[in-house]
């Protein structure tokens, strides 16, 4: 105990005042809303005229109901743990209240997008995260923080673009509210494509693995619980209103991410973008959940995922700031011997997100497999079923590679432990305890009998990945990483292309619409006129070798010869 004790803890309070005063009420917070949650059965609306227009009325709403409760709660613990932890991955950084403040200004947007139902808000939150997110990923200022950056606002502008459109719709029907919202196929469709980018769904991923530029603390909390699933939460809200049709294109859509996503942290030896990309097959598992008309399954996943992917993220992130930065697999290693608190945290959360059997993970994915079971749609069943692997796979590749290695690197011990147990601590419980405390919840939502032959088949699906994944690393068999590499990195699944793509067309039509179908004509004419002046340049040129000449001259000779033959 006198490892743990308050000492330093107060020492960082005082070189730290701020963060940690923030991290203190965002945890308080945490308590009041999941204690709240816990009590409550209703929902309530409040709602408060603030301007009258004709005959539209603006209307400041506040929707609490369990979901938005628990949500917020999950929130407001990762944020506390992500502050403490931003003090030891920042030590030296001399804005580092700036960051806390940018941090606020997050989990404001957040807190809007949550508790407000009215469209107009919802639009307020969802620039602000946006915008947020941009500043958040670019704070180190360097070129590749830049370019990461201005990717993911880009691809994110789309989605607020989006969303705009929404708002049209909403002003034309005459309300703001979203509960107001009936059967409408054109405003669920815009709202989909707009949580498609957001939440990195297939075609529009490219962005979170280049967020990983930001420092590792944004990347705990944006890829966790707040940027990428707020998609997610919005498509959740509005499932509702969506055909059947559109169910289909998010269940192909979720699986595509899920499977290119799998198969690119299988072959990635970045530590980050493993997670990162464990993160996106996570989100396509949600959005698959949510095609299959379970949308409560889909959000009992998505709590469950952000405590133990915030808890990778922090553990990942602490190996790497003590580790001289480096983030290659092969280098990160060692961590048993040097941090065995640190390793235990990282065997729980990979363990959760692989669904090993009583973590917080394996609840929300026993619910999706089985009541995907009761819909009786084999082939998402049978898609799910073989995803397994996958995911134990690359968890246990990145757990065997750090706690095992060739020692490259070892861990450099420092003074840091006090701080990173309380920053770990409500995470880890969570990563634990947070599946069962919910899932009789979750589970009276849900009318399904329990399979037990599926779960045996879940088991064996999942030992079959830890086996490939230590053969890889031990035997240095890379066979599977070869296939998954080759299969991973082809054009259709690498959604860098079809975003590529999709801005050559923007740019085209651009420029028709700027410059005239005419001139678009003549620009075509120039550069077929330049281009054929090149071939015939470059004929005269190879025909005027002297290689040529001789092999022409060979040529008529053979020719004359056989005519004066016959």
């Amino acid at each position: 105990l006198e490892r743990f004790n308050l000492v330093s803890v107060l020492e960082y309070n005082v070189k730290y005042k701020f963060p940690y005063t923030c991290s203190n009420l965002f945890f308080f917070l945490s308590i009041i809303f999941f204690f709240l949650f816990l009590m409550s059965n209703n929902s309530y609306l409040i709602t408060i005229n603030i301007l009258d227009i004709n005959s539209i009325s603006l209307d400041l709403s506040f929707f609490v109901d369990w979901i938005s409760l628990l949500f917020f709660s999950v929130l407001c613990t990762i944020v506390s743990c992500v502050l403490k932890f931003s003090c030891i991955y920042m030590e030296y950084d001399s804005f580092n209240n700036r960051f806390t403040w940018i941090v606020i200004s997050f989990v404001f947007s957040m807190f809007c997008l949550i508790f407000f139902p009215h469209f107009f808000f919802l639009l307020v939150g969802w620039d602000g995260l946006g915008i947020t997110s941009f500043l958040l990923v670019i704070y180190y200022l360097s070129d590749s923080s830049w370019a990461a950056g201005m990717k993911t606002y880009l691809i994110n502008r789309v989605g607020d673009s989006f969303f705009i459109v929404g708002l049209v719709l909403f002003l034309h029907n005459g309300y703001w509210d979203i509960n107001s919202v009936s059967n409408n196929w054109l405003l669920g469709l815009i709202i989909v494509l707009g949580c498609f980018t957001k939440s990195a769904q297939f075609p529009f991923s490219s962005w979170l693995p280049a967020a990983m530029a930001a420092p590792t603390p944004v990347s705990a909390l944006v890829h966790s619980s707040t940027l990428v699933t707020a998609g997610i939460y919005l498509m959740i809200r509005f499932s509702s209103i969506f055909p059947d049709w559109l169910f289909l294109i998010i269940g192909l859509s979720g699986m595509w991410t899920l499977y290119s996503a799998s198969l690119a942290a299988c072959c990635e030896y970045d530590g980050k973008k493993v997670v990162a990309y464990s993160t996106l097959s996570q989100l396509g598992l949600m959005s698959v959940a949510i095609s299959l008309n379970l949308p409560l399954i889909a959000f009992f996943h998505l709590i469950t995922h952000a405590m133990f992917k915030a808890l990778i993220f922090i553990c990942v992130g602490y190996l790497i700031n003590n580790s001289g930065h480096f983030q290659d697999l092969r280098s990160l290693n060692g961590l048993w011997n040097s941090s065995p608190l640190l390793s235990i945290t990282l065997i729980v959360s990979s363990l959760s997100l692989l669904g090993f059997p009583f973590f917080a993970g394996f609840f929300s994915k026993e619910l999706i497999l089985e009541n995907n079971v009761s819909i009786m749609n084999n082939v998402f069943q049978y898609l799910l079923i073989i995803s397994l692997p996958l995911t134990s796979y690359y968890s246990t590749r990145l757990l065997f590679n750090i706690l095992n290695g060739c020692n490259y690197n070892s861990v450099t011990s420092t003074n840091d432990e006090n701080i990173l147990f309380f920053s770990l601590f409500p995470l880890y419980l969570g990563s634990i305890g947070i599946g069962c405390i919910l899932y009789p919840k979750f589970y009276s939502l849900s009318s399904i009998l329990p399979c037990h032959w599926m779960k045996g088949i879940v088991l064996i699906l999942i030992f079959f990945g830890v086996y490939l994944s230590w053969n890889d690393v031990k035997i240095n068999n890379n066979s599977f990483i070869w296939f998954s590499s080759t299969i991973s990195f082809l054009v259709p699944f690498n959604s860098s292309f079809w975003n590529n793509s999709l801005s050559n067309t923007g740019n085209n039509l651009f420029y028709l619409l700027d410059q005239g179908g005419l001139s678009r004509i003549l620009f075509s004419l120039d550069n077929g006129i330049n281009s054929s002046g090149s071939w015939i340049n470059s004929s005269i040129v190879y025909f005027s070798s002297p290689n040529v000449k001789y092999y022409i001259g060979g040529l008529l000779g053979i020719c004359v010869l056989s005519g004066a033959i016959s």
